[in-house]
């Protein structure tokens, strides 16, 4: 019985000890808005409530992505990386710095568009 008490406990702190295990997870329905203006074509803002929000990692480590998905009729097909993004990351337990230029929204750190069949699907990530 002292052996299997003794392998439940290293488990146990196996388990509070590794960081993957102590990452929390949460996913949340969004809005966002595409500009595509920030990727080269000339058109007015697309407001979308096809979005949804991931929030991973721990407080001081907290890493989102946001994915929305828009109609962009008539849009040629077309892959950008690196547009402007900026996410509101108050869901996610964080907040914006000071210096950010998108302040009070965190500045996404990779970003990419893409554009299949007149629908446009932005992709947003933050990892600090």
């Amino acid at each position: 019985m002292k052996a299997i008490y003794a392998v439940a406990l290293a488990f146990l702190a196996l388990v509070t000890a590794t960081p993957a295990f102590a990452q929390s997870s949460q996913t949340f329905v969004t809005s966002c808005q595409i500009e595509p203006s920030s990727f080269g074509v000339n058109r007015p803002p697309v407001f979308t409530l096809k979005a949804t929000k991931l929030c991973t990692g721990v407080a001081s480590k907290r890493n989102i992505k946001l994915d929305c998905t828009a109609p962009l009729p008539g849009q040629p097909d077309l892959l950008v990386t690196n547009v402007g993004c900026a996410i509101n990351a108050d869901q996610c337990g964080l907040a914006a710095k000071g210096d950010d230029p998108n302040f009070p929204l965190v500045t996404a750190t990779q970003s990419q568009i893409k554009v299949a069949r007149g629908i446009a699907t932005l992709t947003c990530w933050y990892k600090p």
